[in-house]
């Protein structure tokens, strides 16, 4: 709850940074503090969720609707992981394109950013009791066992690791029609503006092998011992 409190004063200072410089400073400017904006936004909601899903999870409930109540704690547990990984996909992008541009005019915004992104990853890690609501019989490995992947994906049922598979595999085929696409466009990109791509369309030509190669791979027998 505390955290919660913070950011809410995180975004009430932002919004008063914001309408305060907002027509005395540059277009990019106010676009990457609009941008921390929404991080900080996903932020609260994913605190919010969080806290409901322990607060949730604290309830006793009658053994009739105890299936329900446990699946609606799980929804509202992996809401806050989607708010998460949205405020860290936002704020790298922020991050990177605020180095790049505003690093010498607005130096204290790109920090701003820095820190969400860094807030963001520190998110991502689940406290324990919410670990204890989406898989109430998960334990974490040691992180110094060699088979430190194994063991964490071995902690899933059968129909855990279906579901994963089945989503991971969508991600898959999603990020591969998504790469090609771009390439193409980085293409048609640098035909018509006359600006090369060709780092970028290389980049994600060998971005594409190495998931294809790992996908296939993947999917080969082991040795026979």
């Amino acid at each position: 709850m505390k955290m919660l409190i913070v950011y809410i004063a995180f975004l009430l200072f932002g919004l008063y940074e914001l309408f305060a410089s907002f027509n005395h400073q540059l277009f990019e400017a106010n676009l990457l503090m609009i941008s921390n904006l929404v991080v900080i936004i996903c932020l609260i909601f994913a605190r919010f969720n969080v806290h409901k899903a322990e607060q949730g999870s604290l309830m006793k409930v009658h053994m009739d609707i105890e299936d329900i109540h446990q699946v609606t704690l799980e929804r509202i547990a992996y809401n806050a992981a989607t708010y998460i990984q949205i405020a860290l996909s936002l704020s790298f992008t922020a991050t990177l394109v605020g180095f790049l541009l505003l690093r010498d005019t607005q130096p204290v915004i790109v920090l701003w950013s820095g820190i969400l992104l860094l807030i963001s990853f520190v998110s991502l890690f689940p406290s324990e009791k919410i670990v204890s609501i989406t898989n109430p019989n998960f334990k974490f490995p040691d992180p110094q066992s060699k088979n430190y992947e194994q063991e964490y994906f071995n902690q899933f049922d059968d129909g855990e690791k279906y579901v994963m598979l089945k989503g991971l595999y969508g991600l898959y085929s999603l990020v591969t029609l998504c790469l090609v696409l771009l390439a193409f466009a980085l293409m048609f990109y640098s035909i018509f503006t006359d600006n090369s791509q060709l780092v970028s369309i290389i980049g994600i030509g060998i971005l594409l092998l190495l998931i294809q190669v790992r996908y296939t791979s993947s999917l080969k027998p082991s040795k026979l011992e």
